[in-house]
């Protein structure tokens, strides 16, 4: 199999809102941001904001805040509709 595949698979992505490859960054981005939302707040506040190994000291505050924001966009997306 090449690597990257010829055609690789694709599957929706409910924060793009459309298909997208499972190569791509979208469903990278996608992937974490579906982890991290599945993790209770004492969990995801560590990842987030450990002091040595967390997301805040190998990205910057800016990507932490960016993905708190994503989060809460894909928690919503999620939610269902009454």
């Amino acid at each position: 199999m090449p690597y990257p595949p010829e055609n690789p698979p694709h599957v929706f992505s409910v924060l793009a809102g459309r298909e997208v490859s499972t190569w791509s960054d979208e469903w990278k981005h996608e992937c974490e941001v579906r982890m991290l939302a599945n993790m209770t707040l004492a969990q995801r506040n560590e990842v987030l904001d450990e002091p040595l190994r967390g997301m805040k000291a190998k990205r910057g505050e800016p990507a932490v805040a960016r993905m708190r924001a994503e989060i809460d966009r894909y928690a919503s997306l999620m939610r269902p509709k009454s």
